[in-house]
């Protein structure tokens, strides 16, 4: 049976849904739902979550098309593999993992490495600074891809640090020292460009 509903051909755009908006049910409520065969429950998973995929995979890959490709495949993924995902377990991380995996698998695939970041929805300080900004895409875009993988989930998706290394299959410290690592460098970067 395929997704009762699939992910658009356009990624979102405009601002960002509130993630815990809707009807008031948790993720893993809803993806009990979907395991249940409830097509509204996956409508709602996936208008929750589009945005935040879409604008993580766009940082991860630095390649708009290959984004839409992943993000599409992605959310596919997630109803193909409803039966996987544990009760017990978070769906979020759950969610960024098939991303992840699905995004280093195509990298994996191609043996190239991407060309630019886009970052849609800087939050902080950046959102009314575009020079600010474009410092700060640069500067990710900088970051050897170990470092951005760690900075991504942990500082701009806010993933604690043991769900960073569940992510990345590395160990706890190590997601925290990767972190650490990122921060000093975007640091160094951009009080270079100062």
């Amino acid at each position: 049976m395929e997704a009762p509903l699939a992910p658009p051909e356009q990624p979102p755009t405009g601002p960002r849904p509130d993630p815990l908006a809707g009807d008031g049910r948790s993720d893993e409520e809803l993806m009990q739902r979907v395991q249940a065969g409830d097509p509204a429950a996956y409508q709602a998973l996936f208008q929750r979550h589009q945005a935040r995929i879409f604008s993580y995979l766009s940082r991860k890959t630095r390649d708009p098309q290959a984004a839409a490709d992943l993000y599409q495949e992605t959310f596919l993924k997630v109803y193909r593999a409803r039966d996987s995902w544990a009760p017990d377990r978070p769906f979020r991380p759950w969610l960024f993992g098939i991303a992840a995996n699905a995004a280093r698998d195509r990298a994996r695939r191609q043996q190239r490495r991407p060309q630019e970041v886009e970052i849609a929805d800087w939050e902080g300080a950046t959102r009314d600074h575009p020079d600010a900004r474009l410092g700060l895409e640069a500067a990710i875009a900088a970051l050897p891809d170990t470092l951005r993988d760690a900075f991504l989930l942990g500082v701009v998706e806010g993933f604690d640090h043991r769900e960073v290394a569940g992510l990345l299959d590395i160990s706890p410290d190590n997601a925290r020292a990767r972190i650490s690592r990122a921060r000093a460098f975007l640091r160094q970067q951009l009080e270079g460009e100062a």
